[in-house]
């Protein structure tokens, strides 16, 4: 079979996924945005398929027919956003069209106009939606499109290789739990990372405590961070760095205004981090239980303070266990049920061009 990937930006847990399912004799084309330079990532390609960017093909005449070159079976198209992505669908459409959908349905006037438009809009160029949790099979009804017409997990974390180093770092972490908070997200407005800080030091403060807060990432408002004895910016953490930076933290908090899902959610859980989340997380409906974590409100700084305060006063073996928790209820997504349920709705589409490639 083959699969198209229209990505906007591609991300390490992306690579992940595909690589499992190329291993299921897949051939795959991604075309692909730019990197972005908030998320540097260096990407492995060696053995999934092909890979371009849309800002190389010079017209948009040689960008379909790059895709009638590769004539896919299945088309995945990331968001309604691109007008490229989108008429290519449209020229493609006999074909099995997917689109992924990661927003919740907050009721806005854009929500309701494209809630009335979609019958006529995205149910004629898509066939299914892909999502990642509840929020969005609820956004997904609401466009008109039937329970058996959603495909769930859409977002997936490289489970095998956090889990690695979940296993890695167990024994010394049940030894002595690092008193170390991390948080990774980007430097940006929505990531609320001032509230994260204030709140942070106000806790220190208060509590003479010892615990520290290392933050990674990076972004427009990189330069604009706190310095602060307790606080260590790390800046974009590549793969291959996150092993010592793993060992040496325990805790992981995300304070978001607005997170639609958040990959980053199911990696530290699986790596066995206690989880501190924002209610605006949505990967917390995925991942966060009362055995491994807590809840907070992102502009209600008390709430977060007394957590830390909570998180602080905790033993070894208590911390330990919300982190097993953790690493277990981050194992009901990995890439290889990511790749099936995508398989799985291709082989169940009906679709005149899936079957047909399944029979060459």
């Amino acid at each position: 079979m083959k699969i198209l990937f229209l990505y906007a930006e591609l991300a390490d847990y992306t690579i992940a996924c595909l690589k499992a399912l190329k291993k299921r004799d897949v051939e795959i084309m991604v075309l692909h945005f730019p990197v972005n330079p908030e998320a540097p990532f260096r990407f492995d390609f060696t053995e999934i398929g092909h890979f371009k960017c849309v800002n190389d093909f010079s017209t948009y005449k040689d960008f379909i027919q790059a895709i009638r070159k590769f004539d896919p079976a299945v088309i995945v198209c990331g968001g309604w956003q691109n007008k490229w992505y989108l008429r290519a669908c449209f020229r493609f459409r006999d074909r099995l069209n997917i689109l992924t959908l990661d927003n919740h349905w907050n009721n806005s006037l854009q929500q309701k106009i494209l809630r009335i438009l979609s019958p006529f809009t995205l149910k004629f160029l898509f066939r299914k939606l892909w999502v990642p949790g509840e929020h969005q099979i609820q956004y997904a009804e609401k466009l008109s499109f039937r329970r058996d017409q959603i495909i769930e997990g859409f977002y997936c974390c490289d489970t095998d290789r956090f889990n690695q180093l979940f296993d890695k770092n167990r024994a010394a972490k049940a030894q002595q739990f690092p008193k170390r908070i991390l948080c990774v997200a980007r430097y940006i407005p929505v990531k609320n990372y001032p509230f994260l800080w204030s709140a942070f030091i106000r806790f220190r403060e208060q509590y003479g405590s010892d615990w520290e807060l290392w933050c990674a990432g990076t972004g427009e408002q990189f330069d604009e961070r706190i310095e602060h004895p307790a606080i260590k910016h790390l800046g974009f953490v590549q793969k291959e760095e996150w092993e010592k930076v793993i060992a040496n933290t325990g805790v992981f908090v995300l304070a978001s205004l607005s997170e639609p899902w958040g990959v980053v959610v199911q990696e530290f859980a699986a790596a066995g981090y206690p989880l501190l989340l924002s209610s605006e997380v949505g990967a917390a409906s995925g991942f966060l239980n009362a055995d491994n974590g807590f809840s907070f409100h992102p502009e209600k700084e008390e709430e977060l303070v007394e957590l830390f305060r909570k998180v602080a006063g905790m033993t070894d073996a208590e911390l330990n266990l919300m982190g097993n928790n953790s690493h277990n209820h981050a194992q009901r997504i990995t890439p290889y049920t990511w790749a099936d349920a995508l398989l799985k709705a291709a082989a169940g589409s009906g679709s005149g061009s899936v079957s047909r490639l399944h029979s060459k």
